[in-house]
């Protein structure tokens, strides 16, 4: 009797912790903004987990706390417009969902 509460007591909060990690975008990944304000010409980026650097067009349009550090999922496309920055450390994407992580 004792392992079947022991066991149904890990299931509750397995089950909980991974009800706190929801993610709301469909097709994303895990990614961080980064503050990179003291380089010329550059903002808030987002870094992927593999390292990758994506400047985002429309990251305002978001109601999310921007700031340097914030862990979130992000799902986004290329854009297709001949867009250039002066930033320059990653593809210029267009932000389809972000929420925190």
């Amino acid at each position: 009797m004792k392992k079947i509460i022991l066991s149904s007591t890990w299931i509750i909060l397995i089950m909980f912790a991974t009800a706190c990690n929801k993610n709301k975008c469909s097709d994303s990944v895990k990614a961080e903004l980064k503050d990179l304000s003291s380089l010329d010409g550059c903002g808030l980026v987002i870094k992927l987990e593999n390292g990758t650097r994506l400047e985002p067009l429309n990251l305002s349009n978001f109601n999310i706390e921007m700031t340097d550090g914030k862990k979130v999922w992000v799902s986004y496309h290329l854009t297709t417009n001949l867009i250039a920055t002066i930033c320059m450390v990653g593809d210029i994407i267009e932000i389809d969902c972000i929420t925190n992580r």
